[in-house]
């Protein structure tokens, strides 16, 4: 079996990080999770527990589009995309998903559990009622699905994003081994392997984050599709360069690993126009 990746993204008290654990060890998988903040944090030159706490906090409606928020989060998704790019992982969180929906030979897995047994875990663990469990825990619920929206704008609990969902309830006693003996089992039907349609696909977002994380301190919110190695930009700031700056602005791209060709544009339905066509 060949699948490159493996992601798994859980609710709270749903054994998804031994479940993802479980997974990698059997199929020789590199389980990966915060250890791609440390390496963005590394990479980029930014202290780790801000990049923590940009994929933990709920973004409100005041720093949802700071320039510091869009910086970490496009540092973050160009680490992942290049990591998932490069190795034979299980990914485990919710950073990670999104970011490849597109790429078929990705195991797209949600792992649930009943909310009775999740609000009783939280009662054990912190000593608390079962009203106050249950408050914590549609808070954390509802607190993933407002991140989700805000940085990707989807519902990352949403079952239409996924390939897979399990429910550790529902499918019997030794519900973690048998969780990760449906995900394996999964992994190994021939949708998933890679073939060289997905393996592009995958490349061309891994450039996408990468060009887009060396530009996003000059427009914060930049746009960037990539396809084999020619990358096609939206900025409004190119209104306000010279020739001479656009030509220097083109350069510094030219000498991101990976990119042959730039086209930048100022305008943005054309941009969406040209991207639809990638």
């Amino acid at each position: 079996m060949s699948v490159n990746i493996i992601t798994i993204s859980t609710d709270r008290y749903s054994k998804g990080k031994e479940i993802a654990e479980m997974v990698a060890q059997k199929l020789g998988y590199e389980c990966v999770s915060r250890e791609v903040i440390l390496s963005a944090a590394n990479e980029f030159g930014v202290p780790e527990t801000k990049l923590l706490q940009t994929i933990m906090d709920t973004p409100t409606i005041l720093n949802m589009f700071s320039r510091d928020r869009q910086r970490y989060m496009a540092y973050i998704k160009a680490v992942v995309a290049d990591y998932m790019l490069r190795h034979e992982i299980v990914y485990h969180g919710l950073v990670g998903h999104p970011i490849v929906r597109g790429v078929s030979h990705v195991l797209k897995t949600r792992i649930i559990a009943n909310m009775e047994d999740r609000i009783r875990l939280e009662m054990e663990r912190e000593n608390i009622s079962e009203e106050k469990a249950g408050k914590i825990i549609t808070a954390l619920d509802e607190q993933q699905k407002k991140w989700g929206k805000a940085v990707y704008g989807i519902d990352v609990t949403n079952p239409i994003y996924y390939d897979l969902i399990i429910n550790v309830g529902h499918i019997g006693a030794d519900d973690t081994e048998d969780a990760v003996e449906t995900i394996i089992s999964t992994a190994g039907h021939k949708k998933f392997q890679p073939n060289t349609y997905s393996i592009n696909c995958m490349k061309n977002i891994a450039l996408s984050c990468r060009v887009r994380a060396v530009l996003i301190d000059k427009d914060p919110r930049i746009e960037v599709k990539s396809d084999k190695g020619s990358v096609y930009i939206y900025t409004k700031t190119l209104k306000r360069k010279s020739q001479k700056q656009g030509l220097a602005f083109k350069e510094e791209i030219m000498k991101i690993d990976g990119v042959e060709h730039v086209e930048v544009y100022s305008d943005r339905e054309t941009f969406l126009n040209f991207a639809q066509g990638q």
